[in-house]
């Protein structure tokens, strides 16, 4: 089995982020590591998957959320540290 990576994508509101969330997830071989939302409706949505299928989903969220003018950032991590994912899946919202 291949390394898993990281997709990273925030955006400047919730909802933008649970459509990007969702679309991402419906539309590539990605799963969703969590979403975490910051102040003012400023969330992230963390993602996982081999690279070329993280890649993927992240320049297609990204182009959408241009659109909506709501992306704040983007990044893609390949075979981040098993460390990191614990982090972020650890910290799930309830």
């Amino acid at each position: 089995m291949l390394k898993q990576s990281l997709g990273i994508i925030e955006t400047n509101s919730l909802s933008s982020a649970v459509e990007i969330a969702h679309l991402m997830v419906d539309k590539f071989e990605v799963s969703l590591a969590n979403v975490r939302q910051l102040l003012n409706g400023y969330t992230t949505v963390f993602i996982k998957g081999e690279l070329g299928a993280v890649q993927q989903a992240i320049d297609f969220g990204a182009g959408h959320c241009n659109e909506k003018n709501s992306l704040v950032a983007k990044s893609v991590i390949a075979m981040p540290h098993d460390e990191l994912f614990n982090f972020i899946e650890g910290e799930k919202d309830e």
